[in-house]
Order: structure tokens, then sequence, then C-alpha cells
């Protein structure tokens, strides 16, 4: 950085985007995996990993889109990937303006391809945040809050015009979670069976439910229904009743005479819910008619 730019931020320069695109390039599969394998990286871990990052650049634009997307899934008790390794890694990068030998991340014990979507996010965001602090950057300028210097306004310029297309459906994304985040209501108390009645299925349920709720689109969809439906669970030979709409959830023993459906599985993946793996362990779950 130039001191004497009073800005007080990185911005996308060639030198401080070259490492952090060749990186992504290096980690794409990495970068997928993020998105589409919770086991590699799961979404409230990237978000925590993006804000981390965000927190050491900066960068207002990104803090707001991915805050309200941190906000719309909701905080839960999280794997043994959103450890402080992985947030300290995150940083240190950040801090540092290049990507760094993730060793660290390795010696704690993280799968290798955690480490590669851990890797792709904070290049990732990274390159947005470089990009959201040169429009500020420019704004300044333009603002005679900092040295005109026309040839660099020039490439600022450049930059913000190839990132328009990009930032706006960002925008527009964050725009929409933040609307979903505040319309859901919030997770009622779960109706449950007397006191020393209830089941394993149904504490194991009482468990989970916070969990799965926690994203602000499923709290909408099930809290919002305008009336209550019954969906039965059978988990080896215990059965347990889950009533959901109306703003209200309730857990019951046993499989009432008017559930919809019944999910069949074991008391693992329920266990696994309860403890945050959501996704991963839904699919191990069975539909059958009661």
């Amino acid at each position: 950085m130039d001191r004497r730019d009073p800005f007080p931020r990185r911005t996308a320069t060639p030198a401080g985007l070259a490492p952090w695109l060749g990186e992504i390039v290096l980690r794409l599969p990495g970068l997928l995996a993020s998105y589409t394998r919770p086991n590699a990286l799961d979404a409230r871990t990237r978000e925590r990993v993006i804000l981390a990052v965000t927190e050491v650049n900066g960068c207002r634009y990104c803090a707001w889109i991915h805050g309200n997307w941190a906000d719309f899934l909701g905080e839960v008790v999280t794997k043994v990937d959103a450890d402080e390794a992985v947030l300290a890694y995150a940083r240190a990068c950040a801090e540092a303006g290049r990507p760094l030998d993730p060793a660290p991340l390795r010696e704690e014990g993280l799968p290798a391809a955690s480490v590669r979507a851990v890797q792709a996010t904070v290049a990732q965001i990274e390159v947005s945040n470089l990009v959201g602090n040169t429009v500020d950057g420019l704004l300044a300028r333009l603002t005679r809050k900092r040295p005109l210097a026309p040839f660099t306004a020039v490439q600022e310029l450049a930059v913000v015009g190839a990132a328009v297309p990009l930032a706006l459906p960002m925008l527009a994304a964050g725009a929409g979670l933040r609307a979903v985040g505040r319309m859901a209501p919030p997770l009622p108390e779960i109706r449950m069976p007397a006191k020393g009645e209830a089941n394993l299925l149904v504490h194991l349920l009482a468990a989970a439910i916070p969990t799965y709720l926690a994203n602000a689109a499923v709290r909408l969809a099930v809290l919002g229904l305008p009336v209550e439906v019954a969906v039965g669970l059978k988990a080896g030979r215990t059965t347990a009743t889950v009533r959901g709409g109306r703003r209200g959830v309730g857990l019951e023993n046993g499989l009432s005479e008017d559930v919809l459906f019944v999910v069949e599985g074991e008391v693992e993946p329920l266990l696994r819910i309860a403890s945050g793996d959501v996704i991963g362990e839904l699919r191990k779950l069975r539909l059958r008619s009661p």
C-alpha cells in the first residue's frame, strides 16, 4: 500500500489479486465442494471463514451479504471443521495478503478435502473483499478524500466495471436472505410429552429440531404452515410423531393416526443431526407411507 494514500484498506491491484486468483484456479474443486459437499465444509463454517477474512479486510459489502447469509443459516453446535484453527488460518492469510501453507490445518487432523475447501473459500472471499474495497476506494477518489491519481483511478474503474455483473446478483441474494430471515418466526418452545414419559426417540428429536430449524427458510416453511402437519419417525423399534405448523412444534410418543408419512432410519443419524451434521445424515433416512 502507498503510505501517502490515506485510504486504509487493500484494494484490487494486479499484484494483490494474482496470488488469490491463482489459488482459486488451483483449488477450484475445493471451491465447488465448499458449496456442494457439507462433509468437506459445512455452510455455517464456510460463512464463519468468510466473515473472519472480511473482518480483517474491512469490506462492508461482503460483511453485509455474508452476515445476512450467516443469520439465514442460523447458529448451531458445529463439527470439528469449525474450530479455531480454521478461523485462525483464514485470518492469518488475510493479514499476510497471500495464501499461506495450510500445515496447521493438517496438524489439527482436518481431512484433505476440507483443507482444500478452506483454502478455496479464503481465496474466493479475498478477491471479493479486494474488489469491494476498490469500490469504496474509487468513491474516495471521486470525492477527493484520497489523491485522484487518474491512471490508478481508471484501473480501479475497470475492476469495478468487471465486477458489477457478479456483484449485483450477490447483493440481491443478500437482500433476499435478509428478508427471509426477518419473516421467519422464532423457534418456539417444543411441546413434549409429560415429564418422564417421553421415549428416547422423542428426546433425540427434541435435540435435533433446533438444529434443523436454525435455517430461516426451513423455519418459515415449517412454522408458517397454516395447518398443523404430523410426520411419523421410526428408529429401530422406537417411534415418535412430530407436529409442525401454525408457528408451533410438538412431539409425541408413537405414531399418531393422522401422520402423512413415516421417516425410517437408525438412531445414529438422529444423533448426528442433533450435533449439527444435518444434510449428510438426512440422506440416510427413508420415507414410507404410514
